[in-house]
């Protein structure tokens, strides 16, 4: 079981707390919800709690996922990555919020039997099986960039197929054996692309109804509707030594500078097409031209509930260097504090909201030694901090808000309450000045500090090893309303 030493932990948590106090992004721009294949929806990034701590070869895993709300049974042609899409996971370790480590993942699918409708021709007993008719592949290519924007490139994993489709009990009658395969493992590194379940929870039915959180008064009643359960995602996930991320490799120890300059990393995803695209009468189309970003995540609901309909499109183009001139008037003025108050009557602090500007700021200074991080919409994680996992002593899934210096908003674990989070510093009931003139490191501002969706946990337990997410649900056999389910391998 893992301990937390617990050293500056009121100060470093309110750090952790503003440098990631976001969630998740689905369908979030008008453009990229007629894209779902290059939809990011979600990233984590967290200190494998199956490994050593800090300090003793401590390991990193980031998840990067895409392609919301899947229908299980979405046969036959199942929920494959796009073979003309760049997939891209970055790695900020300088503070400059631009890549110094970029993880690309290109995709490959092969139908072997184009005289068949099937999916599958048989049951499917690993992830290259013989009865798998359309085969997905990918290449993951790490790339190495220096301060003068010097690429160093290097195939990490070549040729590996995805983990298949699960269909039913027919079709996967061993759904763990059939994964064989599909997790790579070499040079230190796991890697996995394929299917998981939708490990990210909330009321998304009520939200959207113009807050309709009436059902559950905001206070937590426990009576919300997750509107992720039963879908599943695509995933993208990473685990390797903390020291293969950091800068010059090293691995920061826990100590009262915070673990030192290079502890805190900054990790965002992106997905690209070719600028270019001809449609042909005769063949399938042919992309050409330079690589186009239209996706980014990193602090998902930045783009989700802070940047409004004008500018969306363009914030997945844009770079997080440039945020602060982007989007710095959208975070001291958000939209959803404004319509907690019209519509719930809250009392939130008035704008230019100070406790804001700090959510992409990650507090230098606290939570770090640096003072000269840039803002950004980055998921930042402290990597000397170490992890805390569910049964250890201290656990929640409110993260540091509830004394876990080891969740979110200091990285995101799956499982962490990220909405419940948002939804209270939004509100200002933790972070503000209105909340924190009491003094303390988090306040109690109520009723805001207790706002919540009433969805307290994920459909399907997580799991306890790579890669983390629950196994994907069953086309056959799925209920979207049957929300903990846990009969499944």
């Amino acid at each position: 079981m893992k301990t937390l030493t617990r050293i500056t932990l009121g100060v470093l948590g309110t750090a952790a707390l503003v440098g990631s106090a976001w969630a998740s992004s689905h369908r979030e721009a008008p453009l990229i919800a007629q894209d779902p294949t290059a939809d990011s929806t979600d990233v984590y990034a967290f200190l494998a709690p199956d490994g050593p701590d800090p300090g003793d070869g401590a390991r990193i895993v980031l998840i990067a996922n895409y392609i919301p709300f899947q229908k299980p049974a979405g046969g036959p042609n199942y929920f494959n990555f796009a073979d003309s899409v760049l997939y891209e996971i970055k790695v900020d370790n300088t503070g400059d919020a631009v890549e110094d480590v970029v993880f690309q993942f290109r995709f490959t699918t092969e139908v072997r039997n184009g005289g068949t409708f099937l999916y599958n021709t048989g049951p499917i007993d690993s992830a290259d099986s013989a009865n798998r008719n359309v085969v997905q592949r990918y290449t993951v290519t790490r790339v190495d960039i220096d301060g003068d924007g010097n690429r160093v490139r290097r195939v990490i994993a070549e040729d590996v197929p995805t983990a298949p489709a699960r269909i039913g009990p027919r079709s996967n009658p061993n759904y763990a054996n059939s994964l064989q395969g599909a997790i790579w493992m070499g040079d230190g590194y796991k890697i996995f692309a394929g299917s998981r379940d939708e490990g990210f929870y909330l009321d998304i039915n009520a939200i959207f109804d113009l807050l309709n959180i009436s059902r559950v008064a905001g206070l937590g009643s426990d009576e919300g509707v997750d509107g992720t359960a039963g879908f599943n995602v695509n995933s993208l996930a990473i685990e390797l030594p903390v020291a293969g991320l950091t800068n010059g490799g090293v691995e920061p120890v826990f100590g009262g500078d915070a673990g030192g300059p290079d502890a805190v990393l900054g990790v965002w995803t992106t997905a690209s097409r070719r600028k270019h695209r001809a449609l042909r009468r005769h063949g399938d189309p042919r992309d050409f031209g330079p690589w186009i970003q239209v996706s980014r995540l990193g602090l998902p609901l930045i783009n989700e509930v802070v940047v409004p309909l004008e500018f969306k499109d363009q914030f997945n183009r844009t770079h997080p260097a440039d945020d602060l001139n982007n989007i710095a008037g959208y975070v001291v003025d958000p939209e959803l504090s404004r319509l907690l108050a019209a519509v719930h009557g809250l009392e939130v602090p008035s704008a230019p909201r100070g406790d804001m500007v700090e959510v992409i700021r990650f507090l230098p200074g606290i939570a770090t030694t640096r003072e000269d991080l840039q803002p950004a919409d980055l998921l930042r994680i402290n990597v000397s901090v170490p992890p805390v996992t569910q049964g250890d002593a201290g656990y929640s899934n409110l993260g540091v808000i509830a004394g876990d210096f080891g969740g979110f908003p200091n990285g995101r674990r799956p499982g962490d309450d990220v909405v419940d989070i948002l939804e209270r510093v939004v509100g200002g009931g933790i972070l503000s000045a209105e909340a924190t003139s009491g003094g303390g490191a988090f306040a109690d501002l109520a009723p805001n500090n207790a706002l919540n969706d009433g969805v307290d946990n994920n459909d399907r337990p997580y799991m306890a090893t790579f890669p983390w997410l629950a196994p994907p649900h069953e086309g056959y056999n799925h209920d979207h309303g049957d929300q903990f389910d846990s009969t499944f391998d």
